[in-house]
């Protein structure tokens, strides 16, 4: 402590703070000197004029989306967010577990959160933040999430960058993201990232699935290697974040839903992943079912006793392999 330093005598690894965080990590230089200077308060000097307008328009944004957490949070407990509790207890989880995911409540309402936010911040920052929609008829802007149980979706680093939120009852789209904003980029980012770095550290491994709930689901039962997609395919972007993760010998198990849909995604995302240098495996789940379902109906240990042992994805691709040339061609197999 008092030189700043550390050393393992069992990886014979040294160094300072910015390299115990690059290895333990695996961050890059710059990442790591951003983390910590976000964590301890430290002001880095901007690249530029543009770079320090872009900086205080991220910070701007951060600290608008932690106050919509918190009213998010609040309504949660509310007496309108009766049905979101009910919701969140009968998929396994109970209230002590609410805080620690973030789970929030956007009521059934037009205007509740814009109107509490304009109270303190323009209406504009609230739309650059995706929490308010701007209609092009020229009417009032709108709360975009409402009738939601909502997720913050968080960087590595655990900064506040979106939200996702999962419609109560009938609606479409049942799953909603915020847009695209100067900190949030859905195509490279992925969800509970921020719990799972470590554990992808330590072991060598990630697992994909697809969905808010089927990620969550499998943190609470103590799968903390676990990230999802935000409603998308696998892209590059997403590939080369895994493959940073998980370094030269770590692994990604694809689980997605044991549905066609589901195997057409893990065909699509193995391809991507392995033309980004990431090593792939598929776990393949019983027809009909997701992540979710098999942890709240045969419990934590069936799902784990499925993940210690995925398909490789040549024979994951073997075993999606259609007999006739034709329907090999129509599933992107040939």
């Amino acid at each position: 402590p008092s030189k700043g330093l550390y050393y393992c005598f069992g990886c014979h690894q040294g160094g300072d703070i910015f390299k115990f965080l690059m290895q333990a990590e695996r961050l890059s230089f710059p990442e790591a000197v951003e983390r910590l200077a976000r964590r301890y308060g430290v002001k880095l000097p901007p690249a530029s004029p543009e770079a320090r307008r872009r900086s205080q328009q991220a910070d701007r944004i951060r600290s608008l989306l932690e106050e919509a957490q918190a009213f998010f949070v609040d309504q949660l407990m509310e007496s309108q967010g009766s049905s979101a509790r009910r919701e969140l207890e009968r998929r396994g989880f109970d209230a002590s577990s609410w805080q620690d995911f973030g789970f929030g409540w956007a009521p059934d309402d037009w205007r509740q959160l814009t109107e509490f936010l304009t109270r303190r911040h323009p209406e504009g920052t609230l739309i650059d933040a995706g929490l308010t929609v701007k209609p092009g008829s020229g009417k009032n802007p709108y709360d975009r999430f409402r009738n939601r149980i909502t997720f913050p979706i968080r960087s590595a680093d655990s900064s506040l960058i979106a939200f996702g939120g999962r419609i109560l009852g009938d609606g479409e789209p049942k799953y909603l993201n915020s847009p695209e904003s100067p900190i949030f980029h859905k195509r490279s980012t992925l969800f509970c990232m921020d719990r799972a770095a470590r554990s992808a550290a330590d072991s060598g491994e990630l697992v994909v699935v697809e969905g808010y709930f089927d990620c969550l689901s499998l943190q609470r039962v103590g799968l903390s290697n676990v990230v999802a997609t935000l409603g998308t395919a696998l892209t590059p972007e997403h590939a080369r974040v895994l493959r940073r993760r998980l370094g030269q010998d770590g692994r990604a198990v694809l689980c997605y839903d044991a549905d066609p849909a589901g195997r057409r995604a893990a065909i699509t995302g193995a391809r991507v992943l392995l033309e980004s240098g990431v090593n792939v495996a598929v776990l393949v789940l019983p027809s009909g079912t997701d992540p979710d379902d098999i942890v709240r109906e045969q419990g934590a240990d069936a799902f784990k006793n499925l993940l210690s042992r995925p398909l490789s994805v040549l024979d994951f691709l073997l075993d999606e392999l259609p007999d006739h040339p034709e329907k090999r061609r129509s599933k992107g197999l040939e």
